[in-house]
């Protein structure tokens, strides 16, 4: 397979002005399509940060070199092809550890910025994040990233000054102390900016427990970035959005549009009602540090009822990216959640057998606004799987349950009798054993 061959069509991000040329380095390691998959990632990557890719520099290892990530030849390589394109920032395709950054450095003459395939995508979640929750979840991701690299970056400074030869006396240098106090103060910020999370995390616990208080079901929107999330959101929310909330949430077609959570109701012609919510988008090599500081954002997924998996059916690589997904929503805790996949896009696809290998998946195409139906009645039936037909004799002062049937069960009668109301409705179990006391045989 090309490397070039499916590159997402990642719109700029405006708030760039200028596009900076780079090259990418990537070490294959004998998977020839993950290795490809990863590298057209990589591109797209580079593209929502508003670099151009005008070199690939690749070399096959059985793994990256401990030292260095690549050899010490292909290091000179890499450097006389960026002299030769006056190009100052290279891009490698893995997570570098501090020693490599150091080597490379050493190895370039510190000629150019070395960035790292973590370090771009926390570089894109810093400009996508609008509300202060993602910033402070982007900014801990990143001091946390930074803390263990800040060694090597003193290079300039010394690493000793006078003082005595040793023992207690003995003074430490410049470059030690500055060290020090940098360590120090990331680690207030990230303290400090933990603290302000937790702040954030206690006020949406208390939202999410006030839901279930009041028994509203909740759909969590997961799966790969790009792979049109908020897309099929704003389908539904055209389709069954609730009179008192009927806000698209945002959509574009570029890596990461969507880092905060965002949740709309949706009220069903039958009267049931439900919350979605669209959640940050996965993809390869997610850094930890990120999925560890979104955890109190990707916690909505776990409080979920169902987690509705959105694929890119489109997509040659959909099977890693399915792959992806469940392997972040493994480490989460959400294997337990039911959960279903709808391959998104099917209007791109031209081959469809090549998406009938997925049973109990929906198809639909969100742009199209086809299939939402189906999977908003399989949305219906897993979410209110346990639906009582009853009767009920509610009295006249007990308006508000009959205002409360009304509002989030299919009502098959009503009668007015000098009793009360008689009541016929297919209620959720909450509503069943609430009402109990109310309940006759009819």
């Amino acid at each position: 397979m090309n490397p070039n061959a499916y590159i997402s069509n990642v719109q700029k991000d405006m708030s760039f002005i200028e596009t900076e040329q780079v090259v990418i380095v990537a070490v294959n390691t004998n998977d020839d399509e993950m290795f490809y998959y990863q590298l057209t990632e990589l591109k797209s990557l580079c593209e929502a940060c508003n670099f151009e890719v005008i070199e690939t520099i690749t070399q096959n290892l059985n793994k990256p070199i401990s030292q260095t990530y690549v050899g010490s030849g292909k290091l000179e390589e890499i450097k006389n092809i960026v002299d030769a394109l006056n190009v100052n920032k290279i891009i490698f395709n893995d997570e570098l550890t501090p020693s490599q950054i150091k080597n490379i450095n050493d190895a370039l003459n510190n000629e150019y910025e070395i960035i790292d395939r973590t370090m771009l995508i926390l570089e894109i979640f810093e400009k996508r994040a609008t509300t202060k929750e993602a910033s402070l979840q982007v900014e801990v991701a990143k001091l946390k990233y930074m803390l263990p690299r800040l060694i090597g970056t003193r290079s300039y400074m010394s690493r000793t000054t006078g003082g005595g030869g040793g023992g207690a006396g003995a003074r430490r240098g410049l470059g030690e102390t500055k060290l020090e106090l940098d360590r120090r103060h990331i680690e207030m910020k990230i303290s400090k900016a933990k603290e302000e999370l937790e702040n954030i995390k206690f006020s949406r616990a208390t939202s999410r427990k006030m839901r279930n208080a009041n028994g509203v079901k909740t759909v969590a929107f997961v799966g790969y970035t790009n792979a049109g999330k908020s897309s099929t959101i704003n389908s539904l929310i055209k389709l069954y959005g609730h009179e008192n909330d009927d806000k698209e949430v945002f959509v574009k077609d570029m890596l990461f549009a969507t880092l905060e959570t965002q949740t709309r109701k949706i009220k069903l012609p039958n009267n049931h009602q439900f919350l979605i919510t669209d959640t940050v988008g996965f993809v390869s090599k997610l850094p930890h540090h990120l999925v560890e500081s979104f955890k109190s954002t990707l916690e909505e997924i776990l409080e979920a009822d169902l987690i509705i998996h959105i694929v890119d059916a489109n997509s040659p690589f959909r099977d890693l990216q399915i792959s992806t997904t469940n392997e972040v929503l493994n480490s989460l805790g959400a294997y337990e959640i039911p959960t279903l996949m709808v391959l998104n896009k099917c209007d791109l696809v031209k081959n469809y057998i090549t998406i009938n290998n997925y049973p109990n998946s929906i198809q639909i195409s969100a742009k199209l606004k086809e299939g939402l139906r189906e999977l908003v009645s399989k949305i219906d039936e897993t979410l209110f799987d346990e639906i009582y037909l009853d009767t009920f004799l509610i009295p006249f002062d007990k308006g508000n349950y009959i205002s409360l049937i009304q509002e989030t069960s299919e009502v098959i009668s009503t009668e007015y009798l000098n009793e009360g109301t008689l009541i016929k409705a297919k209620v959720s179990k909450q509503i069943h054993n609430m009402l109990k006391e109310y309940m006759i045989e009819k």
